[in-house]
């Protein structure tokens, strides 16, 4: 198995660091370098502990380390090798109690600022949201890999002479299935193009999974950043297996991002990620349209996508391509079934219709961005297209 590829995965995913770790190659003392801030306060994040761990842990368990800081580590054995996730967090920084904890450690109050700054540049994880991804990160090297138990570390020696075990999923192996099941059939719907059995997969995914867990379990279908985080990434791989151009995958998602940011409830950011979706899934269908063009026309469209709001010139374009202006027009007219001019200006006017919905932009703001300097112009071209001006247009929305 390729450690570098399977940790690269998860570390993508959740936005943190992994380790694959032994006590003969230095790793564990490099770990510490890197990852531990002050001794006192994270013991078991020394080499000297985590060499402890890995003699007294068991196979197909998860141990989550939590030290003084709350900060937290996840250590597990898999195929034969040990491995550190982490330093994560699960709350925000509190000054409050993190000076309560210098008082009592004896730890001057210089070092509150710095400890700030370590706390805040680890991402803010549930472990039923690390669990869902490292399994599947396993599952995917080794499909039979079995569900894994769970124990937290808090007083390291103290905490793994207790025998008993706590199991951090009641779920049954009917219901794994059918999650896994779900999940591929809507990937597969993404890299299809069928913008119809995406969006009722979401809508069945989403009423099943709010329908069946509590706030604290939601991870991947969840409405906070990080599980959008994983839907995100996970749509962007569908999409580009489906053929969509990745310079327009980045273009959605970003929007993507930005709208997610500015979203006021739970109902927003459910229509934020079905919008993804269905215009990462409506990409996928146009990539594959495409290729009922020649050579030279799918090049261009490919580029009049990614380059709709720039000054785009035919001759330019024609050079490109090593043929004469005229040739390429009547060319695209015949495949395309319009002009190129006026194949630039519907993907302009349909950006513009995307951000008239979307956001409070202004009219003039809206037509320099999709490739407009004069607003009165793309007002007339707009009209043309949707039959009423912007400004109408937001207002019927």
């Amino acid at each position: 198995m390729n450690d570098n590829l399977f940790l690269g995965f998860i570390s993508n995913i959740l936005g943190t660091r992994s380790y694959c770790i032994s006590t003969k190659d230095g790793s564990l003392s490099a770990f510490e370098q890197d990852c531990c801030f002050e001794k006192a306060l994270q013991p078991m994040y020394t080499a000297q502990y985590l060499e402890y761990l890995m003699e007294h842990t068991n196979p197909e368990t998860f141990y989550e380390i939590t030290d003084y800081l709350n900060t937290n580590l996840l250590f597990f054995q898999f195929n034969g090798k040990r491995y550190l996730l982490g330093p994560y967090v699960k709350n925000i920084f509190s000054t409050k109690e993190i000076q309560e904890l210098l008082v009592s450690h004896k730890l001057p109050a210089s070092i509150l600022l710095p400890l700030k700054l370590y706390y805040n540049q680890f991402p803010q994880l549930s472990f039923r949201m690390i669990r869902g991804t490292v399994l599947a990160a396993m599952r995917t090297f080794i499909p039979n890999t079995p569900e894994f138990s769970y124990r937290k570390l808090t007083g390291f020696h103290e905490d793994l002479k207790k025998e008993e075990l706590l199991t951090e999923s009641n779920r049954t192996y009917s219901q794994i299935i059918e999650q896994y099941e779900m999940e591929n059939f809507f990937l597969r719907k993404i890299s299809e193009g069928d913008v119809n059995g995406v969006r009722l997969a979401f809508e069945s995914i989403a009423s099943n999974y709010y329908a069946n867990t509590d706030s604290s379990q939601r991870s991947l279908y969840s409405t906070d950043s990080n599980g959008f985080a994983i839907l995100r990434t996970l749509a962007r791989k569908a999409a580009e297996a489906g053929g969509c151009h990745v310079v327009q995958i980045d273009e959605i998602t970003r929007e993507s991002i930005q709208r997610f940011a500015g979203a006021r409830g739970s109902s927003d950011l459910d229509a934020i990620q079905r919008d993804m979706l269905i215009q990462l899934t409506q990409a996928v269908a146009n990539a594959k349209k495409m290729t009922k063009y020649s050579p030279i026309i799918r090049d261009i469209l490919a580029y009049l996508f990614a380059n709709y709001t720039q000054n785009i010139h035919i001759q330019q374009l024609a050079e490109k391509n090593h043929i004469s202006p005229e040739h390429l027009s009547r060319q695209f007219k015949k495949e395309v079934g319009n002009t190129i001019t006026a194949f630039i200006a519907e993907l302009r006017t349909q950006k513009a219709g995307e951000l008239l919905k979307t956001t409070k932009l202004s009219i003039s703001e809206i037509a320099m961005y999709v490739g407009y300097s004069d607003s009165n112009y793309f007002v007339k071209v707009f009209k043309k297209r949707y039959g009423m001006t912007p400004s109408a247009y937001r207002s019927a929305i």
